[in-house]
């Protein structure tokens, strides 16, 4: 019941990043840009402009979306922990599903307030062929990764071309089972940007974020990038360190990308604190991927768009840290091999 009562008050506690997006081109189609949550219009009564979080030719934002992940064959090098020494686990496929929604409370022209939840719980089935014991290993095949949280968004325009976006978001990130709950897999994200849109086909922005994309916890410089070209068949959707990708806009319902994605976070591992005798209390896995992909979006009926992605995970960081004792957290230092995946997922997009 008390951790029930900690996600309610953290849901309104919080805001997370969501992308700013909008469709594509304007052709004979439906064009979504016409139902655009900010108008820039001049006022009858002469009030002020405030830019749009939205231009035109990007993907649509998506209200909800649930998908399914799969990674192929793969091997994680285990490094010695206590009397357990290195090994190879060889795993034989990753799978899991991932679930979000994100959607505007406050809507007008001078606020666009979005509040959010995501779910992730990603498996690791080892191959037969692993028989000794290795108690990473062991902990990822039983329970795997799962990650749960809430985020939000404040989108504010300050006038006709600038604008300002915050962040913030907490997760509950473990390798345990659902319903275990400790505060150290509790985990704090945000990040804050001051941008710039001259036109209806750029919009740029710089900043700084809090983020465990990079498996433990780092502060980054942010970039915010999103432009149309002239043709509207062509563009650049951009935020980095986390993402970014090439577009091309078959029609505005039939939508290619290629890029990639920096994906991370940092996980407690209950079971390797209370099942094995190591002498540590906070035991946390840093993992961290990078994922060139490409990607085929298009509408099936409406605002229900379907996503498929295909590409390769490269294992950026797998490390076990005791991030008690910060002289020397590294406890293990893992090296995730790559693999070929793919992901589908059914999306409700913003009109």
């Amino acid at each position: 019941m008390k951790f029930r009562l900690l996600l309610f008050a953290l849901f309104f506690s919080s805001i997370g990043l969501s992308q700013t997006t909008l469709d594509t081109t304007k052709t004979q189609e439906e064009d979504f840009s016409m139902y655009a949550d900010v108008v820039e219009v001049p006022s009858t009564n002469k009030s002020k402009i405030y830019c749009s979080q939205k231009i035109l030719g990007l993907s649509p934002s998506k209200l909800i979306s649930f998908g399914f992940d799969f990674v192929g064959a793969n091997s994680i090098e285990m490094d010695t922990i206590g009397s357990f020494s290195g090994n190879t686990a060889n795993i034989k496929y990753n799978n899991g599903i991932r679930f979000s929604a994100n959607f505007p409370v406050v809507s007008n022209n001078k606020m666009i307030l979005s509040l959010g939840v995501n779910y992730l719980d990603f498996k690791y089935v080892k191959s037969s062929s692993n028989k000794e014991l290795v108690p990473l290993s062991e902990v990822l095949n039983k329970n795997g990764l799962r990650s749960y949280g809430i985020n939000g968004t404040i989108y504010k325009p300050f006038n006709s071309k600038l604008f300002g976006i915050l962040q913030l978001a907490a997760d509950h990130n473990s390798a345990g089972k659902i319903d275990e709950f400790h505060e150290n897999g509790l985990k704090y994200s945000g990040a804050i940007i001051f941008g710039c849109k001259p036109n209806d086909r750029r919009q740029y922005g710089f900043g700084v974020t809090q983020s465990y994309r990079g498996g433990a916890l780092n502060y980054f410089p942010v970039i915010l990038y999103n432009y149309t070209f002239k043709s509207k068949k062509w563009g650049i959707e951009m935020l980095l360190p986390a993402r970014a990708n090439v577009r091309y806009a078959i029609n505005p319902r039939n939508l290619l990308f290629f890029g990639f994605e920096l994906e991370g976070n940092s996980y407690y591992i209950n079971s390797m604190v209370t099942d094995y005798n190591f002498g540590f209390k906070n035991l946390q896995l840093h993992r961290s991927e990078i994922r060139p992909r490409f990607t085929y979006e298009f509408s099936i009926y409406n605002f229900i768009w379907m996503s498929i992605q295909a590409g390769y995970r490269i294992g950026y960081k797998f490390n076990v840290d005791n991030v008690d004792y910060k002289a020397d957290p590294v406890i293990m230092d893992n090296k995730l091999g790559g693999s070929y995946y793919f992901n589908i997922s059914l999306n409700l997009v913003s009109p």
